[in-house]
């Protein structure tokens, strides 16, 4: 089995030589049901969708747009445990795509925003998505397909646990003196349009609230004629929530 991942894996790396990572992902909408999940995506209808690209994965184990558009998916209905375990795949597929440190920030939001729903203690949820996962796997190998990589170790999705909360702090009876820490400053952000992306699905993406796309449009009202005026390959700035 492993011969056969290792045989996989290598095929994967050789087929991509010499191409970006916008190359290979667009060079997988040349399956069917790639093609018919970002149609689906485009008409705001996840679910299908997620369809789609699970079922293109499922015969082709090998391709990476259908990982980050199921990662963006499951991000904005608040499934974060699998949007985090996509975004991994997607990076273990396309380990030079420029898109890298953008991933690694929606992969941080994502341990936050899960860690906060199961107040720090995430071992359950990983153990359910470990389990889930297998058994999907243990399907493709009885339909025939190329087996996916193992997911025996999904804990190392999640290796950034937040930490432990501090111990209460004793009551002092002198009086201390406050002192106000500096206020942080967040870093603007941007983000690189791609085909099927719309304001309110960049918005889920990006803060978890498809709702507020309007952030986003006033931000860029100078190279935006309207909310609909957007190209693949622009820039846009992504103001802080």
């Amino acid at each position: 089995m492993n011969k056969v991942i290792l045989l996989l894996m290598c095929s994967v790396m050789l087929a991509g030589c010499g191409k970006s990572s916008a190359q290979l992902d667009t060079a997988d909408e040349k399956d069917a049901r790639v093609r018919k999940g970002l149609e689906l995506v485009q008409q705001k209808n996840p679910d299908a969708a997620a369809k789609q690209f699970e079922a293109a994965l499922m015969k082709k184990p090998e391709l990476g747009r259908p990982e980050l558009e199921l990662a963006m998916i499951y991000q904005q209905k608040k499934n974060y445990a699998r949007a985090i375990y996509h975004y991994e795949r997607y990076l273990e597929k396309r380990p030079l795509t420029e898109k890298r440190a953008l991933i690694q920030e929606w992969i941080k939001q994502a341990k936050v925003s899960l860690a906060g729903e199961t107040g720090g203690d995430i071992s359950g949820e990983l153990a359910r998505l470990t389990r889930e996962n297998n058994m999907l796997r243990k399907q493709l190998e009885a339909a025939g397909g190329a087996s996916a990589a193992p997911v025996a170790n999904v804990k190392t999705l999640l290796t950034d646990a937040p930490p432990p909360r501090p111990a209460p702090v004793p009551v002092v009876t002198q009086p201390v003196e406050k002192v106000q820490p500096a206020p942080v400053v967040k870093p603007t952000r941007t983000y690189t349009v791609r085909a099927g992306d719309t304001l309110s699905r960049i918005a889920g993406a990006m803060y978890g609230d498809a709702g507020q796309w309007k952030k986003i449009y006033e931000a860029n009202r100078e190279q935006m004629k309207n909310e609909g005026d957007i190209k693949v390959g622009q820039t846009l700035v992504i103001p802080n929530p």
